[in-house]
């Protein structure tokens, strides 16, 4: 199994294996690719060396390295070898000798190949036993998955005789000189991971298989040893740095029916009535650790000289516990919340009090509340302020019942925990996936790189892994899903809920939901923290992003109902959640709970699949779903705040995919036309329709999005470009290693722009189709036009050739499909002569050889069926073109009062803006408020209703137009007569 393919191979730094040919195993597939001609038999025969090569790193074939690209390390036992001439395989039968000889093997170093070797990997020339037979089972654990009957076979003898040689070592050691075995077990145990523990527990069982009783004194006389240096350990050691390794070994012995009976036999004092005899036991050391001495005569070991500073630790170190530290505390809390949330509608978590978090610091006290630091807290709505911009104390009970105090402290512990750790385990997999991508880009003059780079991929595995462990804790999970499941029935209970002053808030019973929701959002949501809803998109999206995040099919489904309508409720309205990033985060949650997604590692059980289909098609309040998600999407916009563009578009992506599934339920796609109705029959409307707004985002997305691809796409170029010339060969180490850092970053921004801005466009060209009466709308038909026109003379003129490059699938560049979703919108709006106008108007990137430039792609492409429709388009522009022509000659010199300050184009219908007192076309300044609520000259609040018709300047507009036509046709009458 190759390293790329090996999920243990970067964990245990086990010797990197090649396989003999260019396959590798992926899935249920062996990567033994063998010559059709060959025999079963022999196919069999290479695939059980190639695994005891990758796995025992030895082999009895002396060539089994050679070829130019190799770098592996295997033992070649030569007298075994000889002994089997002319055969250069190990079958099973060979390998139980061929094991037993590389455990006795003294010169190691002198049998590797290549022969050429002056530096050797660990595994390789491992002397001492259980060191290797532990990592051998490691590697062979890589072969679990593969469901070949042969390589089960071959596990099973693998795994078998792995155990067999270790009994053999504790039973005759005199057969390995120099060789401590108790040290060994020890070393073994202080792994501290279940892979050693459980080597250790299956090592003893095989020991006892024969069940005599000569078996067991053997094993006592083994592992007493083991349990003599785990005392000395724990003598050297006081409360603060006891070794890690101890408690989960003497839990070994303790939990281990055959080890049990040594542990206390090695614990029974030899002099019953000494109880000093007591305390000298592994047992005894572990019950002395205390801040007192072990000793009434001995020191005190801790706090002498308090009032030093020990300048070895921070005082900031101090102050903060482990990551699973907060793990453990919040799983015991979580256990503490389970009798009151064992339903998601669960009617005992209805007497948690929202208000919790409101009390004074003062008066914590007073009121029963231990956890004191919430006051601060971001809260989902601000305090409200009275006229003087003063806080107004919020609402807060007599005092708070258990059920309360044990829910915020649980969330908390939530939030310092599990989302935490959460976060720092999706960060070290993107670390982990950009760290294995650069591996596998280092070029042929880089290799004294690779090493580095294989050390941090190899500490990042390490880290994901423990993250993951640590995080994937089945009971932990349960509780916790069921917990969650719950906050999301009581916050919707908070929030449907009026103002009501009184001294419990609790919800107390369950109402109802009604959506929309039109009663104002209470004041209750003013106290409670913004972590409450922040732990529960973290849970959702961990259960999507990590394999094994989900206990049980039925424990995601139980959360799955309570959290849309959770994710309905402030998703879409900013009256009950203030942060528009919080919201958006309701986006990735609600994209959490598709059936199916790109992303996912692993596809999801038919059982999981039904249920979060019928969330979709068969929630009592699915059809807020559309309205919700434009809300949000549009209130990233316009959140008055400094939104980087990389971040609004992050926000957004999640969106696009949900989309992308609701445009497949009929109903759903209903919402999205309904909304364009409502937009076309309010364009005016001093408030935009969101439906508006939203479409004018996503040309703006569009515009920047492919703007950026295509600058990357050609910057890629210029790069691979003189890479592949030899350019990049005379530059200095330094300048080679920055070009393949910027090609590398400059590739994942060009990637990162085409997925989102092939989401935009799909996005397009789905509501073009099925409202194109909005886009037609003067205040944004000129912006469809020139926007289709730029990209498409972009993508099929001159120019196109800058933007290929190699391996465009790697940058998700896909320009074909661009070209055609661009052609099938001009389709779709070609039938409306303000379309065509504009597109004619278009002088940036408009000519009448665009279409024809076009049409040759189009056939190029697979896109013939719509050339015959783009041609007809394509007429219609042309004569409007002509006709714009003519115009552009009457209206060429235009006084500049005429003139929009902002577009430099001729007003037709100018208004006056209250504040800056500027007149601008009205079509002009309505496309600006869709983006920007605020006057464009001095940034003063603007809507539409608060402009002025410019009356007189418009009579004056269209006289001038109606004098210079009469020009223009008295000219052409004259010119007509003297011919």
């Amino acid at each position: 199994m190759s390293e790329p393919n090996n999920p243990f191979a970067g964990l245990l730094g086990v010797s990197e294996v090649k396989p003999n040919n260019e396959n590798d195993y992926n899935g249920d597939n062996i990567a033994v690719q063998i010559d059709l001609k060959k025999s079963q038999e022999l196919e069999d025969l290479e695939t059980v060396n190639s695994m005891v090569e990758n796995i025992f790193h030895f082999t009895i074939n002396s060539k089994a390295v050679d070829g130019p690209s190799s770098d592996r390390q295997l033992v070649y036992l030569e007298e075994l070898s000889e002994a089997n001439a002319p055969k250069t395989y190990i079958d099973l039968e060979t390998l139980e000798q061929a094991l037993f000889e590389r455990l006795l093997l003294q010169d190691i170093e002198v049998n590797v190949i290549p022969k050429s070797l002056t530096s050797f990997k660990e595994h390789v020339v491992q002397k001492q036993v259980f060191p290797y037979l532990f990592s051998s089972l490691q590697n062979l654990q890589s072969y679990d998955q593969i469901n070949s009957p042969v390589v089960q076979k071959a596990l099973a003898k693998m795994r078998e005789l792995i155990f067999r040689n270790a009994v053999t070592a504790l039973k005759q050691p005199a057969l390995f000189e120099d060789q401590d075995f108790s040290l060994q077990l020890v070393e073994l145990l202080q792994h501290v991971d279940p892979q050693s523990h459980s080597f250790f527990v299956d090592l003893v069982k095989a020991f006892v298989v024969d069940g005599d009783d000569e078996s067991h004194k053997q094993l006592s006389e083994t592992m007493i040893p083991v349990l003599q240096r785990i005392h000395t350990d724990v003598n050297k050691s006081n409360i603060v740095n006891l070794p890690i390794y101890i408690l989960p070994s003497i839990q070994i012995f303790a939990g281990n029916p055959n080890l049990a009976p040594i542990l206390m036999e090695a614990c029974e004092p030899k002099i019953e009535s000494n109880g000093r005899l007591y305390q000298d036991s592994v047992l005894g050391a572990l019950l002395s650790l205390s801040v007192l001495p072990r000793k009434a005569n001995a020191l005190l070991e801790f706090f002498d000289n308090p009032l030093d500073q020990a300048g070895e630790i921070s005082s900031a170190t101090l102050s903060c516990v482990s990551d699973g530290f907060m793990l453990n505390l919040g799983a015991v809390l979580l256990q503490l919340c389970q009798p009151f949330c064992a339903t998601p509608d669960d009617t005992k978590s209805l007497k948690i009090d929202p208000t919790y978090g409101a009390v004074l610091p003062e008066e914590c006290e007073t009121k029963s509340v231990h956890l004191d630091c919430l006051y601060n807290e971001t809260c989902l709505l601000p305090p409200r302020e009275n006229e003087n911009d003063q806080t107004i104390k919020r609402p807060t009970a007599d005092t708070y019942n258990f059920v309360t105090e044990c829910f915020f402290m649980t969330q908390k512990c939530i939030d310092l925990g599990v989302r935490v750790c959460a976060e720092k385990l999706w960060r070290c997999g993107q670390d982990l996936g950009r760290a294995q991508r650069a591996i596998a880009d280092v070029g042929p003059g880089a290799h004294h790189l690779l090493e580095p780079m294989r050390q941090r991929g190899h500490h990042l595995m390490t880290k994901f892994v423990s993250l993951r462990c640590a995080l994937l804790e089945t009971d932990m999970l349960t509780n916790l899903h069921r917990l969650q499941a719950m906050t999301c029935t009581w916050l919707v209970q908070v929030a449907i809920r009026t103002n009501i002053t009184q001294t419990n808030y609790a919800p107390m019973t369950m109402m109802p939901v009604q959506m929309p929701i039109t009663t104002a959002p209470p004041d209750t949501l003013r106290c409670i923290p913004e972590f409450v809803l922040e732990n529960i998109v973290v849970l959702i999206t961990m259960a999507r992003r990590t394999v094994g995040a989900i206990p049980e099919d039925t424990d995601i489904a139980g959360l799955l109902q309570p959290a849309l309508t959770l994710v309905l409720t402030f998703m879409g309205d900013s009256s009950r959640t203030y942060n528009p990033h919080l919201r958006a985060r309701l986006a990735e949650c609600l994209e959490a709970m598709l059936p199916n997604h790109p992303d996912d590692q692993i596809p999801l059980s038919n059982l999981a699949l039904f249920y979060r289909e019928q969330l979709f098609k068969e929630h009592p309040h699915r059809l807020q779903l559309v309205p919700c998600l434009l809300d949000v999407f549009v209130g990233i916009e316009m959140t008055g705040q400094s939104v980087q563009f990389e971040q609004k578009f992050k926000y957004r992506r999640p969106m696009y995919l949900v989309m992308d599934f609701l445009w497949g339920i009929e109903e759903h796609r209903d919402a999205f036309t309904n909304l364009a109705r409502e937009a076309e029959a309010n364009m005016e409307a001093v408030h935009p329709p969101i439906f508006l707004r939203f479409v004018n985002l996503l040309m703006n997305d569009a515009i920047f999005l492919l703007d950026e691809a295509l600058g990357n796409m050609a910057q890629i170029r210029t790069l691979q470009t003189a890479q592949e010339s030899g350019a990049w060969a005379n530059l200095p180490a330094h300048e080679r290693e920055q070009n393949l850092t910027n090609l590398s970053h400059v590739g994942m921004l060009a990637r990162f722009d085409n997925i989102l801005g092939r989401d935009t466009i799909h996005t397009l060209v789905r509501l073009t189709a099925h409202a194109p009466y909005v886009f037609c709308h003067p205040t944004l038909v000129d912006r469809i036009a020139s926007m289709l026109n730029y990209f498409l003379l972009h993508l099929v003129g001159p120019n196109k050739k800058n933007f290929k490059v190699k391996d465009m699938k790697e940058f998700e560049f896909d320009p074909a499909s661009t070209v055609l979703d661009i052609c099938r919108m001009y389709v779709e709006l070609g039938s409306n002569e303000k379309f065509c106008a504009a597109v004619s108007d278009d002088g940036r990137s408009y000519s009448p050889q665009l279409f024809t430039l076009a049409e040759t792609v189009l056939v190029r492409i697979g896109g013939g069926g719509l050339i015959s429709s783009l041609q007809e388009v394509a007429t219609r522009v042309s004569v409007l073109a002509e006709q714009r022509q003519r115009d552009e000659e009457i209206l060429a010199n235009a006084p500049e009062e005429f003139l929009d300050p902002i577009m430099s184009t001729l007003m037709l219908d100018p208004v006056i803006l209250p504040s800056s007192r500027t007149t601008v076309d009205r079509t002009t300044i309505a496309r600006h408020l869709l983006s920007d609520q605020s006057d464009p000259f001095n940034r003063s609040p603007l809507s539409m209703d608060q402009v002025k018709s410019n009356t007189e300047l418009k009579e004056r507009i269209h006289t001038w137009i109606a004098e210079q036509r009469m020009k223009i046709a008295q000219t052409r009458d004259s010119t007509s007569a003297s011919q």
